[in-house]
């Protein structure tokens, strides 16, 4: 499963973030990753969830996240669920959203890693595809 998460800042995308990584936690039988730009939500989760702070890492781009998630994967088979927020932060000016969710699929076909992103922005600025076939 792929679900983006698209709006304006405010309108609660990393809440739900939270409270859908906490409502899988007791079921899961895995490593549930949640990546963020800061560390500010550390303490919002539960100590059962891998957070990690991307900016820690040199990602810049979205070919050096998928990158980085690809590593993730590879060193952790266990992963059952990876959640991005600010993902707009993560990648970076002008992304290629379409070629990065393509990637990420492959990896879900492969691994059935449910995944979660947050995307910031005006809500008519959501590309078409996105809207098809991730939105939540």
């Amino acid at each position: 499963m792929i679900k983006v998460l698209y709006g304006t800042k405010g309108v609660g995308k990393t809440r739900y973030l939270i409270e859908d990584v906490h409502s899988i936690i007791d079921d899961s039988k895995g490593t549930i990753v949640f990546i963020d730009t800061s560390d500010e939500l550390v303490t919002k989760l539960r100590h059962e969830v891998r957070f990690v702070n991307i900016s820690d890492f040199p990602v810049n781009d979205s070919s050096s996240f998928y990158g980085f998630i690809g590593g993730l994967v590879a060193a952790n088979y266990d992963i059952v669920a990876i959640y991005v927020d600010r993902l707009d932060l993560i990648v970076g000016e002008n992304p290629d959203y379409e070629t990065f969710f393509e990637k990420i699929k492959e990896i879900n076909n492969n691994f059935k890693i449910r995944f979660v992103f947050s995307i910031s922005g005006n809500i008519k600025d959501i590309p078409d595809y996105v809207t098809k076939e991730y939105a939540l």
